[in-house]
């Protein structure tokens, strides 16, 4: 399906925070059809920020931290610009925040995104498997500790492994630099405790199913939660090898977990773009979700790709120029996080998991590439440079507590 504007001078946007992947990948989108992107980060070496396909760059305060400046900033880049923009969050806090001030940033954006109420179900992972309990949809099983004594209680009775995983996700991953904590044993289990007791953040415990068939898919629903475009793709390797992000992914088309995350998407009214993730069980055979995000996903380049080009889809929506029809998106894509996939590849070469040929093997056939573009070559420097200034950071830091722990003795 071929989509064109009739005018593309007409309303710019605005792309606001997300990884570098999944920013790039949505700039590139817009800014290579000639559309005006302004992008917005509160991290100043963001790659984004480099790249040939935006043309106005901001650094913002951070929406976590400061929520009120935050909305202020994009208000008075609105009000003092001379572009009409369609607004875009990439990340879950910009999303998080957006939607509570809709109502207020509307007179200035065109803004597709689900409702607040919405919106927190789906952020807070208390609430959400709460709601998928009540809709009767199959998940992991979880339990929801209320302090740590509770979570130790519960801890002991279920049988490892399992994860630890934060109701909210930013300020975890801001303290501990990981998605969750696994736990195989009474040890980690101790341990998890240790780390959590002085904090304020509430968490789940949850089965892990087994496996690794993981299946994504991702969507646009427009304001009347009709679902206009969708892809669906299997999630062949992450990183971190056991739960991370998608770093090799191919494009295959499933209808039962796609018309799933339909219904549920249209039963609680949803709008905007989506994309949800399910983990097929080996015992059963059942689908079951594992999270929905309202936002778009890393791999935003492959549905593009395959002919399902969301993020292009919602922007001529949002501006009433949307003439194209329901499309079956082309299988066998294969999308690939350049850096990610080279570490999770290492990590499981040499834990054994994973052996060359089978690590070469999904690469052959028609690919996408998430950061590397010969029309768009410094984003994917700045890059490589961040990531190994994070590494040389995360080594300093191991050295200084093996030495503290070390002289302690």
């Amino acid at each position: 399906m071929k989509i064109e504007l009739k005018r593309t001078d007409q309303v710019g946007v605005t792309v606001v925070g997300g990884g570098a992947v999944n920013a790039l990948g949505v700039v590139r989108c817009f800014g290579r059809r000639g559309i005006a992107v302004a992008f917005v980060d509160s991290d100043c070496d963001h790659p984004a920020l480099y790249s040939r396909s935006v043309h106005t760059r901001l650094v913002c305060p951070d929406p976590d931290e400061s929520e009120t400046q935050f909305v202020d900033f994009l208000r008075d880049f609105a009000e003092n610009s001379r572009t009409r923009y369609m607004i875009v969050p990439l990340g879950d806090a910009e999303v998080r925040v957006i939607s509570k001030h809709k109502g207020e940033l509307q007179q200035s954006y065109l803004i597709s995104l689900p409702s607040f109420e919405v919106i927190k179900k789906l952020v807070n992972k208390k609430e959400f498997y709460k709601m998928l309990a009540q809709m009767g949809v199959q998940h992991p099983t979880t339990y929801f500790p209320e302090d740590i004594s509770e979570l130790e209680s519960i801890g002991k009775e279920i049988n490892y492994p399992y994860i630890v995983k934060p109701a909210y996700t930013i300020p975890f991953r801001k303290r501990f630099r990981t998605k969750c904590f696994q736990i195989g044993c009474y040890q980690d289990l101790t341990g998890a405790i240790e780390k959590l007791r002085d904090t304020n953040l509430e968490v789940v415990v949850q089965e892990i199913i087994p496996g690794t068939d993981i299946y994504m898919c991702s969507t646009y629903f427009d304001k009347r939660s009709n679902p206009i475009a969708v892809c669906g793709y299997d999630k062949l390797r992450q990183y971190p090898p056991d739960f991370g992000s998608g770093s090799l992914c191919r494009s295959n088309w499933r209808k039962t977990p796609i018309e799933l995350a339909l219904s549920i998407l249209k039963e609680i009214g949803y709008q905007g773009i989506a994309y949800v993730e399910f983990k097929k069980d080996p015992w059963d055979g059942e689908y079951k979700l594992l999270e929905i995000n309202a936002r778009t996903s890393l791999q935003n380049r492959l549905p593009a790709r395959c002919g399902a080009d969301l993020e292009y889809i919602a922007y001529l929506d949002a501006i009433g120029q949307y003439e194209g029809s329901s499309v079956q998106p082309e299988e066998g894509i294969v999308w690939i996080d350049e850096i990610g996939d080279l570490l999770s590849c290492l990590v499981q070469l040499k834990d054994g998991r994973l052996r060359v040929r089978d690590a070469l093997a999904p690469l052959r056939g028609r690919k996408v590439y998430a950061i590397s573009a010969w029309d768009d070559p410094i984003p994917s420097l700045v890059h490589l440079s961040n990531l190994s200034s994070a590494l040389l950071r995360l080594l300093w830091d191991r050295l200084t507590t093996s030495t503290r722990t070390m002289m302690a003795r």
